[in-house]
């Protein structure tokens, strides 16, 4: 069994599951054969864990909102780890509260564990901006990343991804694109028009290896944190397509998904 291809829901859709622990969880993406997931965790104001030990999957974490001690390091904004298999990520505790996205490797993957990966924490407010220039069929979304991690053996890429507004290109038509690793997003800011309709804030998608995808334009511009499975991007190109612009909400999610991910999100009024 694999991770489904989900492109993509508004995650303000998923309800949130209470923990034993007093967390609350969105599970966003689930692969039951080797535990493999993705999902949104909220720690309540006031929330104290102990060591629970070794780490059986490899976790990898982005603050969303709030701040959270973990194994004595205060993480606040936007601030990312990255704990192996087989490390202990030490005591969590948060006086005011927390929002993370986490994401866990399956227990099978081979370059997760500790010995072949460190342990990593990065505060990405001070992360450098890599402004080189893309691809010049995606030049007119004018990227810039600061990249979090690369796994080893070109494993993984976790990165944040940043487009500015007015990204539209000259022409009508461009290609879509295809990967050889899989590609997973969730939109911090911005908006994004897709062939599934509009991306806004608190979008995911996971996808797969080879699916087509795309072509991407942002009228507002966009800031995404993104994994990829390869330390950097490999892409084939398709013949153009029109662009999305005004595209009809219409998400690829596997069967069995609850109704209510499949609602058109009505994002509140900005003023």
């Amino acid at each position: 069994m694999a991770r489904p291809h989900i492109e993509f829901v508004q995650t303000q859709n998923v309800d949130w599951q209470d923990q034993r622990d007093g967390t609350q969880i969105k599970r966003l993406n689930w692969d039951a054969q080797d535990d493999e997931e993705t999902f949104l965790i909220r720690y309540p104001a006031g929330f104290t864990r102990d060591d629970l030990g070794p780490e059986d999957r490899a976790e990898e974490y982005f603050v969303l909102d709030g701040s959270i001690t973990i194994g004595g390091l205060v993480r606040g904004y936007h601030a990312y780890g990255f704990t192996p298999r087989g490390e202990s990520a030490g005591t969590r505790a948060s006086e005011a509260g927390a929002t993370m996205i986490v994401f866990r490797y399956g227990r099978s993957d081979p370059n997760s564990v500790i010995g072949v990966s460190e342990a990593l924490v990065v505060d990405a407010l001070d992360a450098p901006w890599d402004m080189r220039p893309s691809d010049d069929r995606i030049a007119h979304l004018r990227l810039t990343r600061k990249v979090l991690r690369l796994g080893p053996n070109d494993s993984s890429r976790t990165f944040l991804l940043l487009g500015l507004p007015h990204g539209m290109p000259a022409h009508k038509e461009m290609p879509a694109e295809i990967h050889d690793h899989f590609e997973e997003m969730f939109m911090l800011q911005g908006e994004m028009w897709t062939p599934e309709g509009l991306i806004r804030p608190g979008a995911y998608f996971y996808r797969p290896p080879e699916i087509v995808h795309g072509p991407h334009v942002s009228v507002g511009g966009f800031f995404q944190i993104m994994r990829a499975g390869a330390n950097y991007v490999r892409t084939t190109w398709t013949n153009p397509v029109p662009l999305p612009i005004g595209q009809t909400y219409a998400p690829k999610i596997p069967d069995g998904t609850p109704e209510s991910w499949t609602r058109e999100y009505k994002a509140p009024p900005a003023f």
